[in-house]
């Protein structure tokens, strides 16, 4: 992770969601990559050991029948199976992979929240305490609750959001004209 501290000093509740939108895009950015890593994770160790545990189960019933596979190559084949197992399950790649899929997916829900409350501010609408906290509240909880990310996937959706131009045009998104958006009855 980089060690430079930003301070963020919106000038209004319009800022304010902007940081809050662009941070939320982030984290789930980070919990969609994890989720993705620990994924791959799980069949990179399950399937290699469920092909080892068949060849030595097979071989055993083999080995029995006769003489002709030493059972030193079963010995060594059934260690690497165990082995295989105890990781995979040790590192719960699967159950990882879940939590930050289920992060990632409650900071989508927290992103529609803000961007639909980003509309109404730019349709003149005003945002009470109570719902700026609510929300402020809201991603605290999701901050609280996701599972930590791996320094390198953490920085890697770090350097992506550096790039400035990238920041200005996810805030111009937000920040654009509004006449696209018209309430359900209006569009029929």
């Amino acid at each position: 992770m980089t060690d430079e501290k930003r301070l963020f000093s919106p000038a209004g509740v319009g800022e304010l969601l902007n940081g809050w939108l662009i941070h939320s895009h982030k984290c789930r950015d980070r919990h969609d990559a994890a989720a993705r890593v620990y994924a791959r994770g799980q069949f990179a160790l399950g399937i290699p050991a469920l092909v080892i545990s068949t060849i030595v189960g097979t071989s055993v019933f083999s080995a029995l029948s006769s003489q002709e596979i030493p059972a030193l190559w079963v010995g060594i084949l059934s260690i690497a199976a165990a082995v295989l197992s105890a990781l995979q399950t040790f590192l719960d790649f699967g159950g990882r992979s879940d939590k930050h899929r289920s992060a990632g997916v409650k900071y989508k829900a927290a992103i529609r929240l803000l961007e639909q409350n980003k509309v109404r501010l730019s349709q003149g609408a005003e945002l009470s305490i109570e719902e700026i906290d609510s929300m402020r509240t809201l991603l605290d909880t999701l901050e609280d609750a996701a599972p930590i990310v791996m320094p390198k996937i953490y920085d890697q959706v770090e350097k992506s959001y550096q790039d400035l131009k990238y920041v200005d045009e996810a805030v111009k998104l937000y920040t654009g004209p509004v006449s696209q958006v018209q309430p359900d009855d209006a569009r029929s």
